[in-house]
């Protein structure tokens, strides 16, 4: 074991803890959603992952369907989800105002399923390819870190951020 940890140069040791701390940063921006459903609504979502896939595959089809370029694919993405979001609330969820927790945990478990099959159904079982709009890499002394690992970073810091200065002040 001492001999393999040995091996491991510090240039790739702090790569790697880069790269880790951007999926960590990914990890704390999903909690965070489920915190801020949980905390305005009192339900713990489990379609809320649906969401997120639904939103990729959004962005998919509007950059490589309808030619939009990545960014506005994006927003298009997010306006998507968001009136998804607002459609399941209206349809399913305020009807489940006063329900027994556990009853609100197996309907959004529903719902997951239901929006897992209706993507499958559109857009395939096989993961399509998006793409990677952020090819750059930076170097740090001798240590490459890819942009879209530092905006990882810095966009969950914002939004960190800005929630926590929310909390203080409502």
């Amino acid at each position: 074991m001492m001999l393999l940890l040995a091996q491991i140069s510090s240039t790739d040791l702090m790569r790697t803890l880069v790269s880790g701390l951007a999926l960590g940063c990914k990890y704390a921006l999903v909690a965070l959603g489920f915190v801020i459903v949980f905390k305005a609504t009192g339900v713990i979502n489990f379609a809320h992952a649906s969401f997120v896939l639904v939103g990729g595959y959004m962005t998919f089809n509007a950059a490589n369907t309808w030619g939009l370029n990545f960014y506005l694919s994006l927003v298009v993405a997010m306006v998507a989800g968001a009136l998804l979001g607002m459609l399941i609330e209206a349809l399913i969820l305020r009807r489940m105002i006063g329900e027994a927790p556990f009853t609100l945990v197996m309907v959004t478990i529903g719902i997951l399923f239901i929006i897992d099959n209706l993507v499958t159904a559109i857009w395939g079982p096989d993961p399509q390819n998006l793409g990677d709009p952020w090819t750059t890499v930076r170097t740090f002394g001798d240590v490459p870190v890819a942009d879209k690992d530092l905006w990882t970073i810095a966009f969950t810091a914002l939004v960190l951020g800005a929630f926590f200065l929310f909390q203080k002040t409502v």
